[in-house]
């Protein structure tokens, strides 16, 4: 059985192996689940679970809502984006079926899952990045503007430091306002937003170094191992120790 993996790239978070027989939970961010061996379940009334559930092969989950999901043995996908993104809002409008708590069965579902699986079998993960914000439709700056990949970069290569506003957009010679409108034009989320994304990131690739929980969180700028745990269970719904994830 292969290992699973955990695939960052800006507010995106992509995991992809076997389901973890997780309980009812909460994320603080969207989730579009996949399944690329047939059909799983998510449950209707959360006080029966496992006896009123809709099968479906993709469902989209807004943040903050209680779900539960019956899963076999195969591979799954979950792609975590941001609430406030224009990727989430994408995804919403693509989802062909809304339900009271979530939306199943995305558009251009197949090819979605056919990108999935190649991954699985061993594509390389920038091709298949590039081939997953197309068939998506994900959101893709209109032009690349210095200052702010400038800003990214120093934000990603020194993920200790507080990434002030203020202190990041002076380095970028804009004002905050002028610095944030710009941030969220050529990101698809809000400064603060994606500066837990980065962190969160920073200490995933950590682990996959090799480093404990500990020596991570401290590399990515979290004040402990607990804090970073509690804020990676806020946001995906289960603890990093449940991972060996991938860069």
């Amino acid at each position: 059985t292969q290992p699973p993996q955990l695939f960052f790239w800006g507010a995106r978070t992509l995991y992809l192996g076997q389901a973890l027989g997780l309980s009812a939970h909460r994320n603080a961010v969207a989730v579009l689940c996949a399944s690329l061996d047939g059909p799983f379940g998510v449950a209707r009334n959360l006080r029966q679970p496992d006896a009123d559930t809709m099968a479906c092969r993709t469902a989209l989950i807004p943040a903050n809502t209680l779900h539960h999901l019956s899963t076999g043995s195969g591979t799954m996908a979950f792609l975590y984006v941001d609430a406030r993104s224009d990727d989430y809002r994408r995804l919403a409008t693509s989802t062909n079926v809304m339900h009271e708590r979530y939306g199943s069965g995305i558009a251009n579902e197949t090819a979605y899952l056919n990108v999935l699986a190649s991954l699985r079998d061993g594509k390389p993960w920038r091709e298949a990045r590039d081939a997953l914000v197309s068939v998506l439709g994900l959101a893709t700056p209109a032009r690349n503007d210095d200052r702010i990949t400038e800003a990214l970069r120093y934000m990603r290569d020194d993920p200790t430091a507080a990434h002030d506003l203020d202190h990041v957009a002076a380095g970028a010679k804009l004002s905050p306002s002028r610095f944030q409108h710009l941030f969220k034009e050529q990101t698809g989320v809000p400064f603060r937003r994606h500066r837990i994304w980065m962190r969160m990131g920073a200490a995933v690739r950590a682990i996959a170094a090799g480093n404990t929980l500990t020596e991570a969180a401290f590399a990515a700028g979290f004040s402990s191992s607990a804090h970073f745990s509690a804020a990676f269970r806020e946001m995906f719904g289960l603890s990093p120790s449940q991972l060996a994830p991938s860069s």
